[in-house]
């Protein structure tokens, strides 16, 4: 019998992981997949809370608590495994095409202002100064110095190798398929194969989490694709995470420029598609023309886990069951804050921060 046990091994699963066993917890991780099927795998790797956020709400005071202690986290899952996760302080500029758009902009720098955030408006001329490749005629822009950015396939490296140093059991393939229940508390979970007991059941499986069957309160999580694509640039191309409208880019090390990336309904479907791979394509080539002759390195899909209000789940949901789950478009950036309130819940500790909007029970009606 294992005192904790994960379902999920993409970012935030493994996250928790690590964290729970630090405190001395034995833990077993389950994953219904490889590595590529995580949305996690999938991800851009923004650390980019502001540039997401058109209000000082309860996501983004999440986000900016997990950005706030992702550098420190970066290291130690680095001296832990070995491995670089690329954690990166770029910052990003935020481009317009419109007044309107600017004064958007404009709108969101006063309130991120008023919380104690920075930013700066830029002119035309400051932009291109900036990030001279930018091709796209603009009216303006905001730089915000904060946003950063990792690689993240690199990071489920790094936590997997963590992980395996605090002697966390890594099992991949394994479908859980319902919860186990033993005189109203959590007594573990039944996979395709054997029934695993543990004293704490941890739901972290993304866009699969409504699949499980009996839990209480309901996840109704569905999967939102997201297309991306990487081009091969001759030498790094932008000093800075570059955001217009819906699209951005991400300048890796090695020359590889990330863009993406769509949002669509499209059930379990991860195919690439004409429109959305050919819709990122025009979008980098108007943001920067020479990027016309680059070679496309790869396109990939992700399924990110999407609740009705965006808000992850993320709190206990029973005597011996929590879930984490519902990260959307944030998995990577909320990662290190996730791990440390589940592992204050696992341990009887006061959490980071309030749990109230987070709760499952709001979907109950």
């Amino acid at each position: 019998m294992r005192d904790v046990i994960v379902v999920g091994g993409g970012v935030i699963g493994l996250s928790i992981a690590h964290a729970v066993a630090a405190e001395g917890k034995s833990v077993l991780v389950l994953d219904p997949g490889q590595s590529a099927d995580a949305s996690s795998w999938a991800a851009a790797g923004m650390l980019a809370p502001q540039s997401e956020a058109d209000r000082n709400d309860a996501l983004f005071q999440l986000c900016a608590a997990s950005l706030r202690i992702y550098g420190d986290w970066a290291q130690q899952l680095q001296e832990e495994s070995g491995v670089n996760p690329e954690y990166q302080e770029p910052g990003l500029i935020y481009v317009a095409t419109s007044e309107d758009s600017l004064d958007a902009l404009k709108r969101r720098m006063r309130w991120q202002s008023n919380a104690g955030f920075e930013s700066e408006l830029l002119t035309p001329d400051e932009v291109r100064r900036m990030e001279p490749h930018l091709s796209l005629p603009v009216v303006g822009g905001v730089h915000m110095p904060g946003e950063h950015q990792v690689t993240p396939r690199r990071l489920l490296e790094a936590l997997r190798g963590a992980c395996q140093s605090r002697n966390v059991e890594l099992r991949s393939g394994v479908r859980v398929r319902g919860i186990l229940r033993q005189n109203g508390r959590i007594d573990g979970v039944e996979t395709d194969t054997e029934s695993i007991l543990a004293g704490t059941v941890v739901i972290a499986s993304g866009a699969r989490s409504s699949e499980i069957a009996g839990l209480s309160p309901r996840l109704p999580v569905v999967p939102r694709k997201g297309q991306i694509l990487s081009l091969i640039t001759p030498s790094p191309m932008f000093q800075r995470l570059i955001r217009w409208e819906h699209a951005y880019l991400v300048q890796r090390r090695g020359g590889e420029l990330v863009v993406g990336a769509t949002n669509e309904d499209c059930g379990f479907d991860r195919s690439l598609t004409p429109k959305g791979i050919g819709g990122l394509l025009a979008q980098v080539q108007q943001l920067s023309s020479c990027t016309a002759g680059f070679a496309i390195k790869e396109m990939w899909t992700g399924l990110r886990p999407s609740t009705p209000d965006g808000l992850p789940a993320l709190g206990p949901a029973g005597d011996g069951l929590i879930y984490a789950t519902g990260h959307y478009r944030n998995g990577i950036l909320l990662a290190p804050i996730t791990a440390s309130i589940v592992a204050s819940l696992v341990t009887g500790r006061q959490v980071p921060l309030p749990l109230e909007p987070y709760s499952a029970r709001r979907f109950e009606v």
